[in-house]
């Protein structure tokens, strides 16, 4: 924000500031307006952090905004679940979407596997797997949760949903 300074208001390219802050991954919901004749209001909010994850062994967090925020500069005192694997934020954030929309509790999530073959695994806090396929996830997701209305699910469990339509349980 030093460039700000001492430069005349009306010069000043709003687009060019807010691309500035954009780079910032941290942030989200970034507002920027002149209040003439010589004030710049920036309204942001800093983005909730999702998952922790390692790129080329260093620590990062999955932010909701999209973005990768590294853990150098920023800690966060929660738990957050880990995700192994090399993966898209995008494909983070539609599981995460396909899982709030199937009323799966998100902070019972211990880590997640992230597989080559795009599918995700899910490891539970009580010890309980849930291997996703890599297509259909709500249709799986809707699967389990009505095997888990009807029966107890035990810690210790392996849930495939990986072939459609069918729910294999493994408790050995």
């Amino acid at each position: 924000t030093k460039f700000l300074l001492n430069n005349n208001i009306f010069s000043i390219n709003s687009e060019i500031l807010k691309n500035k802050f954009n780079k910032l991954n941290y942030l989200e919901n970034i507002e920027i307006k002149k209040k003439y004749p010589s004030t710049i209001i920036i309204k942001a909010n800093k983005t909730e952090y999702l998952a922790e994850t390692f790129i080329e062994e260093k620590k990062y967090f999955v932010g909701r905004n999209g973005k990768f925020i590294s853990a150098e500069y920023h800690d966060h005192k929660n738990s957050l679940p880990m995700i192994f694997g090399t993966f898209k934020i995008k494909d983070f954030l539609k599981l995460q979407s396909d899982l709030n929309r199937n009323n799966i509790n998100l902070k019972k999530i211990k880590k997640y596997y992230y597989h080559k073959n795009k599918r995700w695994d899910l490891y539970l806090k009580n010890n309980i797997l849930i291997q996703l396929p890599d297509k259909n996830i709500s249709n799986a997701i809707k699967l389990y949760n009505q095997f888990k209305i009807k029966n107890r699910i035990y810690p210790d469990t392996i849930i495939d949903l990986r072939i459609k339509n069918k729910l294999i349980i493994n408790n050995e």
